[in-house]
């Protein structure tokens, strides 16, 4: 009688233990599986293509809908003796908005005091990386950028 309540209980103790990791490995393999829809790169308009300066920076604000839902997304475009160059206005410490000092010709954040160089490379303070480059195309007139989506 002794050894089947043993048995018994080792068993469930070995059930409650199988459930809690379960519990556990479920969310895991949620973020490691592979997505089920890739994101794609879809262009959406910035700005007429007369309106990109000729040297110096520009900063723009884009609203675009995804999936019926509105989001909003700053950059600015760059322009100088290499071309055109779009780069995100999030820094990547976290998350803030970066403004363009003209007198240092720098991006700076105004949260922890990181700095960018014009072409988005982090010169100083504690960004972990450069400013986004976001990929561009002129057509027809118009420069639009590539979003995710």
């Amino acid at each position: 009688m002794k050894h089947d309540r043993r048995e018994f209980i080792k068993k469930a103790l070995y059930a409650v233990l199988a459930v809690f990791g379960l519990g556990f490995l479920a969310p895991a393999a949620v973020l490691l599986a592979p997505r089920m829809r890739d994101k794609q790169l879809v262009y959406y308009p910035l700005l007429p293509e007369e309106e990109i300066p000729r040297s110096g920076v520009k900063k723009q604000e884009l609203v675009y809908a995804v999936s019926g839902t509105e989001r909003k997304a700053r950059f600015f475009v760059v322009s100088g003796r290499d071309g055109i160059l779009v780069l995100s206005a999030t820094c990547t410490h976290l998350g803030c908005l970066v403004n363009y000092n003209r007198e240092r010709a720098e991006f700076i954040c105004p949260c922890h005091g990181g700095r960018y160089d014009l072409s988005g490379r982090n010169i100083a303070g504690p960004p972990p990386a450069p400013l986004a480059s976001i990929p561009f195309r002129i057509e027809q007139g118009v420069l639009s950028v590539g979003i995710k989506v």
